[in-house]
């Protein structure tokens, strides 16, 4: 076997540029991993690791070639299992606020970012083994590679204790139009106070759908989306903009609005103003309310018999009654 200053010597002078976003990216899902709750099956990981958070964002910190040498030398176990941990994670849907994060600050599309990640992952994969063939075995493990395989079957068993995986119930590419309103909708049903003395408020509130902590991550999720994008929803994530739009457009059509000091935010024409132009545009409650109708609509004619949006319909009807 070559000795480790050899191999470490062949590396071509560019292997830190090469490289370089793909450690990155698998330090930050390393990192992800191991700020999990914790749980018997991943102190294991930690253990079998020797990681914890402060290393991985310290090696994680290499930005040279002469750095990437110097770390291979010092602590060459540490960075491989960056790599392997990492790796596990990007392979699986535990790195999607990762990928997310990543998407956002680089602003590029979703299939550049799955571009980016097959790259990583073929990086990745091929260093891994190089180490493997380079790198002695942790203590009390036979080879590194039997070590790689008691890591990924304790990773194996931690996705087993994961709650399963929401089947997708809807795939839509949305204009920027819909995007926005939905947006409007989730955000505004978020801001509605809960404290209010409006029946209708309280009963928002009531609704576990629409609470501010239900809807925080599909506000997110929106957020992600660009226009056009393929975007995909599960049946509870579909329930709560069935609800969240119905509540947008309660709330254009009542005294809500002027209640919570949406008025301003949202001007709409005076009745004497829409009664003397004929040709007035349309104001911005009913521009609401069509976007409102035609969502509806939508729901309730490709799920009519869903009975998580029959309950969702069964709570809007009652929902409106509060409006009086």
């Amino acid at each position: 076997m070559p000795s480790a200053a050899s191999w470490l010597d062949a590396l071509p002078t560019d292997f830190y540029d090469q490289l370089a976003h793909s450690l990155n990216l698998h330090g930050m899902a390393a990192t992800e991993l191991l700020s999990r709750p914790e749980t018997p099956v991943l102190a294991r990981l930690r253990r079998q690791s020797g990681l914890d958070t402060s290393t991985v964002q310290r090696l994680n910190a290499i930005g040279s070639h002469a750095q990437l040498l110097a770390t291979l030398r010092q602590e060459p176990l540490p960075l491989y299992h960056v790599l392997l941990l990492g790796r596990l994670m990007l392979e699986t849907t535990l790195a999607e606020p990762v990928l997310a994060y990543v998407q956002r600050s680089m602003s590029i599309s979703g299939e550049q970012l799955q571009q980016l990640l097959a790259y990583c992952l073929e990086l990745s994969g091929a260093f891994l083994q190089q180490l493997e063939e380079h790198l002695p075995a942790p203590t009390g493990s036979a080879s590194l590679g039997l070590h790689r395989l008691q890591v990924e079957e304790g990773f194996a068993e931690l996705l087993t204790q994961l709650p399963a995986a929401a089947v997708p119930a809807a795939h839509l590419r949305l204009a920027e139009p819909q995007l926005q309103m939905l947006r409007l909708a989730l955000l505004l049903v978020h801001s509605l106070p809960p404290d209010a003395d409006h029946p209708f408020l309280r009963a928002v509130h009531a609704l576990p759908n629409l609470r501010a902590t239900a809807l925080e991550p599909l506000i997110e999720h929106l957020g992600r989306v660009r226009v056009q994008e393929p975007l995909t929803l599960t049946m509870p994530e579909l329930v709560q903009l069935y609800q969240g739009m119905q509540v947008c457009g309660m709330v254009f059509v009542s005294d809500v609005m002027s209640r919570i000091g949406l008025e301003d935010a949202f001007p709409v024409l005076s009745e004497e103003e829409t009664t003397a132009t004929e040709t007035a545009p349309v104001s911005n409650r009913q521009a609401v309310g069509e976007m409102v109708s035609g969502f509806t609509h939508w729901v309730q004619h490709t799920f009519p018999e869903a009975p998580e949006i029959q309950q969702a319909r069964q709570e809007i009807l009652a929902l409106a009654d509060t409006l009086g």
